[in-house]
């Protein structure tokens, strides 16, 4: 039995999940959220637990885990361990709290490739999903999320390996895009948080012209002011030709605990046309490498590389820097109100998978 005590986020050692972390609670909180914080004890394994409440209705709303729990369990424990996680939590939460969302950090056994998975690696319909995932659980009660707040499908770049082997690893086009644009006089400036606003301006035109939602100003000032003196590093890497910002990316630097992640980019068309964003990640993956991340997580790609996806073009700039794809359990619900959990539930599945929450 997980043995689950409620805790204060500053008592959070930082490691490598961002989202589970001292860090992310202190900054939801910033942003006008309620958060709770648990530590969780499972067979001699811990790891912090936060919950951020997100509205749904009115007087109802629910508690969303991102990325979290974040305790390596076989697969055939998953469902039994977040039904008891969430029973010894359950009379701590606000009773506006209908049903807690897990955004999974475990891997999908529908993975491409898997026997269990269909051919094409795409998980098989919900019910049979629900399951598997419900066997030796008492109460049944897990449910697929009708969407998944974040994408499940990323990409895991290793670097514990010489920068000329992941430059060689890398696929031919991303490194012509990373030499061809430095040719042609793209240099790139890591920046503080005073370039945000000419920053901002690129990253809503970009996310205005793909139709996607997007993030005020004030999300990205309080995301640096957050993290100020503290773990993990938030880093703004900007490409200019001469005085113009073509395009700059965000990243969360987690070490000396050894991962780094991609946050948020945003180019403008003359920085398409100049292939800027490779040589802006190219420089983020060799400085994390030598601040001793051992992992880079380019965190979210669409499920599969299929040109007619609406995000296609994020697929294809990810997958060129090499690295594994990774596929998770994506997001599972555990409703303390049935009666209205299918209708809270579903009102929230317009959130787009492609930002972070």
């Amino acid at each position: 039995m997980p043995r689950v005590v409620e805790v204060r986020p500053e008592n959070f050692p930082f490691d490598s999940n961002l989202f589970q972390s001292a860090f992310w609670a202190r900054f939801k909180q910033q942003r006008g959220y309620q958060t709770q914080t648990f530590w969780i004890d499972y067979q001699g394994r811990t790891s912090p637990l936060v919950l951020v409440h997100r509205p749904c209705a009115e007087k109802a709303g629910f508690g969303y885990i991102p990325h979290g729990p974040d305790i390596d369990l076989p697969p055939e424990q998953h469902g039994p361990f977040l039904e008891k996680v969430s029973e010894q939590i359950r009379s701590r939460l606000p009773d506006e709290c209908r049903f807690l969302r897990y955004d999974l950090p475990w891997p999908s056994p529908y993975g491409p490739g898997e026997k269990s998975g269909a051919q094409s690696g795409q998980p098989p319909e919900p019910r049979i999903r629900e399951l598997r995932m419900n066997f030796g659980c008492r109460r049944w009660n897990l449910h697929k999320a009708p969407t998944d707040m974040q994408a499940p499908d990323t990409v895991l770049l290793d670097l514990d390996r010489p920068a000329s082997r992941i430059l060689s690893d890398m696929h031919k086009k991303a490194r012509y895009c990373v030499r061809s644009a430095f040719r042609r006089g793209v240099r790139i400036e890591r920046r503080g948080p005073e370039l945000l606003p000419d920053w901002h301006r690129l990253y809503t035109q970009m996310a205005e012209r793909k139709g996607i939602a997007f993030e005020s100003l004030q999300y990205f000032d309080a995301l640096f002011a957050a993290a100020r003196g503290r773990q993990p590093r938030i880093r703004l890497y900007a490409a200019f030709r001469n005085s113009e910002l073509l395009a700059g990316s965000i990243f969360a630097f987690h070490a000396p605990s050894s991962q780094a992640t991609y946050l948020f980019s945003a180019s403008s068309a003359e920085g398409r046309k100049q292939t800027a964003a490779y040589p802006v990640l190219w420089k983020a993956i060799m400085d994390a490498k030598a601040g001793g991340c051992r992992w880079f997580d380019f965190f979210g790609i669409p499920p599969a590389d299929r040109p007619e996806h609406p995000m296609h073009g994020l697929y294809r700039f990810k997958t060129r820097f090499g690295g594994d794809i990774r596929r998770m359990r994506g997001c599972w619900d555990y409703p303390f109100d049935e009666q209205m959990y299918s209708m809270l539930a579903f009102s929230f599945s317009t959130k787009d998978a492609y930002h972070l929450s």
